[in-house]
């Protein structure tokens, strides 16, 4: 299910005096989600699920696949979920990263690697 409501609409939602149920109606935000973060103030107002990498590691990776090109390797998605699946590995992570983690990884980096049509 897609989020249908805006960043700083749930900031206002959970700011404002209303009970979560009118807030619902005016921001347009979930009424389980404005109870969800008045409940726990220390949860980070985001969207999406947690990511495996944090922005470090992220970015290490993606180094490392922007230097494939310059060894003459073509970067397709088989080539960097084999060489993510390693570096999970070597972070210790009890997760693989499947398709799904791939695929996002792939449009938040369109830009950053040259990747090879497959």
């Amino acid at each position: 299910m897609s989020k249908k409501y805006t960043h700083q609409a749930l900031v206002d939602a959970v700011a404002s005096d209303m009970d979560s149920k009118a807030a619902s109606i005016e921001f347009k935000v979930p009424a389980s989600t404005i109870r969800q973060h008045r409940r726990e103030p220390t949860l980070k107002i985001r969207a999406g699920r947690s990511s495996y990498l944090n922005s470090n590691e992220e970015s290490h990776l993606v180094s490392l696949l922007q230097l494939l090109p310059e060894y003459g390797f073509d970067v397709t998605k088989n080539l960097a979920l084999q060489l993510a699946a390693e570096y999970f590995e070597s972070l210790e992570f009890t997760t693989q990263p499947g398709s799904k983690w791939l695929n996002s990884f792939v449009k938040r980096h369109s830009d950053d690697i040259i990747w090879k049509k497959q």
